[in-house]
């Protein structure tokens, strides 16, 4: 193949068993969005939503599922698109060689275990009897409590920290500024004065986590806090003492789920979505952005608003609760009808003199 920026579109076909309609010797340079493109590009169409951007589009060449007649460039044609995208991110964008081994500037604790090719940069610590896999990535800053487990291929970005007995799985993620197994937010009120409440437990972490940004994940009271495999955790998540998250759940920015509550399996989390202690949310779920759960939510059901409700509720009671100015404004004329009709009735209720009465007078 060319220079590892710079590919010919038959080469990139016959890469991603593409069917190459056009110039296969387009020279491709970068990856770009349809509207964010120029010379050079390469870039994706995989929603109907986004053809007029396809005709607008400055991209060499583009990916896509059927021939597009509103694009006069070359295209490559494949079943997805989007993913074929992906494929080639780290062909234009290498990810960064790590050089393995210990820096001298690390401080690794005596009995702490370090696995073939990992590597640990400058000014991370390691703690006692701390267990670090093979091809591992601890970067500058990072904090290794004593007694964790980590394992073969995650990486942990600057000034992550782990504190003692927490788990980590193979192939996890974790991003810059994350705290993992810090004490819980548990208190005993007394007399007016709050006791605190020791947290011995741990955090079990396990295969093909992502943990975003300055995301905390607090350990157990006493047990485990548990993240499933394959779960994925977004920016500023705050993550309570003993909760557990089932495989393959997805948490957006900004959600906070509270002690003790149970969330199962390819559940989806919305931004900003606050779920109470001692909840079961179950498998399949989807709680949009902002719900605020304080019951169960059955398997399979989209919820909503606060409480949080099935989606549709929700929605009507918004429609209803939209209408309520114009429903306001006709109550006011039907009362002001009312009152007209009413100072009719009474004035035609009151006794009429007669003619003679009205001539004796």
């Amino acid at each position: 193949m060319s220079d590892k920026h710079v590919f010919r579109l038959d080469e990139l076909a016959e890469l991603l068993g593409a069917q190459l309609v056009g110039d296969g010797e387009t020279q491709i340079t970068g990856l770009s969005s349809l509207s964010d493109s120029s010379a050079g590009d390469l870039t994706f169409y995989a929603d109907p939503r986004y053809e007029d951007a396809v005709a607008r589009t400055k991209a060499a060449a583009v990916l896509t599922r059927s021939e597009l007649a509103s694009f006069d460039g070359p295209q490559l044609i494949l079943d997805d698109p989007f993913l074929a995208f992906l494929a080639l991110v780290d062909r234009f964008h290498p990810p960064a060689e790590h050089i393995a081994g210990i820096s001298e500037n690390a401080d690794v604790a005596a009995g702490a275990t370090i696995g073939d090719g990992t590597t640990v940069y400058p000014f991370a610590t390691v703690g006692a009897r701390a267990r670090i896999g093979a091809a591992t990535v601890i970067h500058p800053g990072v904090h290794v409590g004593a007694d964790v487990v980590i394992g073969d291929r995650c990486t942990l970005w600057p000034n992550v920290v782990v504190r003692e007995d927490c788990r980590i799985g193979d192939d996890v993620i974790v991003h810059a500024g994350a705290v993992i197994g810090a004490d819980g937010f548990g208190f005993a009120r007394r007399g007016g004065a709050f006791i605190k409440v020791r947290h011995v437990g741990s955090v079990h972490i396990e295969n093909d986590v992502e943990i975003g940004a300055n995301a905390t994940i607090d350990r157990g009271t006493l047990g485990r806090t548990l993240i499933g495999r394959g779960v994925k955790i977004d920016n500023l998540v705050h993550i309570a003492h003993n909760v557990q998250i089932g495989e393959a759940s997805a948490l957006a920015a900004q959600v906070g789920i509270s002690g003790s509550s149970v969330i199962g399996q390819r559940v989806l989390i919305g931004g900003q979505a606050g779920i109470a202690d001692h909840v079961v949310v179950h498998d399949d779920a989807i709680l949009l952005a902002q719900s605020g759960v304080i019951g169960e939510i059955e398997e399979r059901t989209a919820v909503s608003g606060y409480p949080a409700r099935p989606h549709r509720e929700t929605m009507r009671a918004q429609a209803e609760i939209r209408r309520l100015s114009s429903l306001k404004r006709r109550v006011r004329e039907l009362e002001a009808r009312l009152d007209v009709l009413r100072q009719e009735s009474s004035s035609s209720s009151s006794p009429q003199k007669s003619p003679q009465e009205s001539k004796d007078e």
